[in-house]
């Protein structure tokens, strides 16, 4: 596998950083609040967070291929998302149903990861549940905030939440294909342009939450009118 290099590195440390910062943020906003995406973006963040530590120390992409990192990588898109249909544009008795009936799917559909990655006689369908659990996500990331936008015309900072879902979609896609064996002789180009890609998906996610006044939470020296 590809070594992850010092420019990588220092990319995934920024990354890790910041999403640690905004998951402490939005932790203790949920302790005030209660409201329940805060705490699942919370969650995706520091998953992210320690997804990028693991790369860190083991200077080696092989570690994505690992049963651990596959099974804890299902809660950053899925967090993500399901907070979005926590919060979205649904009236809260909808929101509610659609978010709870969303993390469902996202827990059954990592623990089909976690089996058909540690079956060996499941080993074949593995991409098929990455995909299956992984692909609904992206969409949400995309099209949720995009609603919102529609739905809040003065407020353009939803979008950015939709270009960190398609940003971080695309990195799980090139992932995805390369695993499967469609381009492995591009594995050195993935694997260096996922730091960068990941950074800006946790930019815009991060910034298109505290910015729009539907998602804000409390955050250092940022606010909200």
């Amino acid at each position: 596998m590809t070594d992850v290099g010092t420019l990588a590195v220092i990319l995934l440390l920024i990354t890790g950083v910041a999403a640690l910062l905004f998951s402490v943020f939005m932790v203790l906003d949920f302790l005030k609040n209660k409201k329940i995406y805060h705490l699942l973006w919370a969650i995706a963040f520091f998953v992210l967070f320690a997804a990028g530590v693991i790369l860190v120390i083991g200077r080696d992409y092989g570690v994505l291929l690992h049963w651990t990192v596959s099974f804890l990588a299902v809660f950053i898109p899925g967090g993500i998302a399901g907070g979005l249909f926590y919060s979205s544009i649904f009236d809260e008795e909808k929101s509610k149903k659609f978010g709870l009936a969303y993390l469902i799917f996202v827990g059954v559909g990592a623990l089909l990861i976690l089996l058909t990655k540690t079956i060996p006689a499941w080993a074949d369908l593995a991409k098929w549940a990455v995909m299956l659990v992984h692909i609904p996500s992206g969409l949400a990331m995309v099209i949720l905030p995009f609603l919102v936008y529609k739905k809040n015309t003065g407020e353009w900072t939803p979008l950015l939440v939709s270009i960190g879902g398609a940003v971080m979609s695309l990195a799980g896609m090139l992932l995805a294909i390369m695993i499967a064996g469609g381009v492995s002789s591009l594995a050195g180009f993935i694997f260096g342009a996922l730091p960068f890609l990941l950074l800006i998906a946790a930019v815009c996610f991060a910034f298109g939450f505290v910015l729009t006044k539907q998602w804000t939470f409390a955050f250092p020296f940022i606010k909200v009118e």
